[in-house]
């Protein structure tokens, strides 16, 4: 294991550019940021601010950058300079509540996890400490599916527990990973009923106390699943049958989000806030390639029908 970057304040998300540089998104609230680390000198810049507490962060083909904003709720999507084009808070008259992790997938949609509770109601955001008796607190958490050319929004799935880590499969199912409880599932959302069904558990038996649980997750070239656990120091491999076939220990408690390598290196970056670091891993393949597909964007447009409680802005 190697150390690609220090000192970063809670991070989330990495994305690995053609020129080796890594994007990230800094969630603490006294950052709040979409970071590029430059592969050479390992400086941080920021690309751009977001408001509160970026929790997921997508590049896609065209180099826009799309954000989930927990305190903001809404899915922004930025120019490759960090200028604001759009944000997305609502699936008709349901608000987005806690936009974490998105991937696309292979018709280019945009499929999104929200974790299903009011962020500042749960979370402190500057000591990264959830607040007291969130245990009890009502998590609905929702996975929905945003059409990037005109930005219509589905609801896929409802009632997870803190959903979180979303990642595609080889033959283009789709996984979620519910935090609380430590529940891997699976959807085919390209099938004639994209019902849940559960796909498997990162604990070996009951979850532990506290929450610690399942986080960012992808697909290795391997056909394996590699999921970071939050609170557990350890990333989980799953194999296709959903066994658990190999803990890879990381040298901080917190991970949080993978992004592999593409270009034969075999090697997995993993964001890890205890120590806000990235952590380079060998691993024995590259990453399942990523769906980046084009799609022709409309021009700069804010969908947000409501002034609600993130106070968003016309763009």
């Amino acid at each position: 294991m190697e150390l690609f970057a220090q000192g970063l304040f809670a991070p989330e998300c990495p994305v690995i550019l053609d020129n080796g540089d890594v994007l990230v998104v800094e969630m603490r609230r006294d950052r709040s940021a979409v970071t590029r680390v430059d592969a050479e000198t390992r400086e941080l810049h920021a690309i751009t601010l977001t408001g509160g507490f970026p929790n997921g962060l997508l590049r896609d083909a065209q180099g826009k950058l799309w954000v989930g904003e927990a305190h903001e709720h809404a899915l922004i999507r930025y120019d490759a300079e960090g200028n604001e084009e759009a944000r997305i808070t609502n699936c008709g008259d349901e608000l987005f509540r806690w936009p974490n992790d998105h991937v696309i997938g292979r018709d280019g949609a945009i499929y999104m996890t929200d974790s299903g509770a009011w962020e500042h109601e749960v979370l402190d955001p500057v000591k990264m400490t959830l607040k007291p008796g969130w245990s009890d607190y009502p998590f609905d958490g929702r996975v929905y599916r945003i059409d990037r050319a005109t930005l219509d929004v589905t609801r896929i799935d409802n009632g997870i527990r803190f959903a979180n880590g979303i990642a595609f499969d080889r033959h283009d199912r789709l996984y979620v990973a519910e935090t609380i409880g430590g529940n891997i599932y699976r959807y085919e959302v390209f099938g004639t009923n994209p019902r849940r069904e559960l796909f498997g558990n990162v604990w070996d038996g009951v979850a532990p106390d506290g929450f610690i649980g399942p986080d960012g997750m992808k697909f290795g070239a391997d056909g394996r699943l590699y999921c970071t656990v939050m609170g557990a120091g350890h990333i989980v491999v799953f194999d296709e049958a959903g066994t658990v076939v190999e803990r890879i220990e990381t040298k901080g408690k917190a991970p949080t989000n993978i992004a592999f390598t593409e270009d034969g290196r075999h090697k997995m970056f993993v964001t890890e806030i205890a120590n806000g670091a990235i952590e380079v891993h060998d691993v024995p393949c590259d990453g399942l390639p990523i769906y980046r597909d084009s799609v022709v964007i409309p021009a700069q447009r804010d969908i947000s029908p409501y002034r609600h409680r993130a106070e968003t802005s016309s763009v």
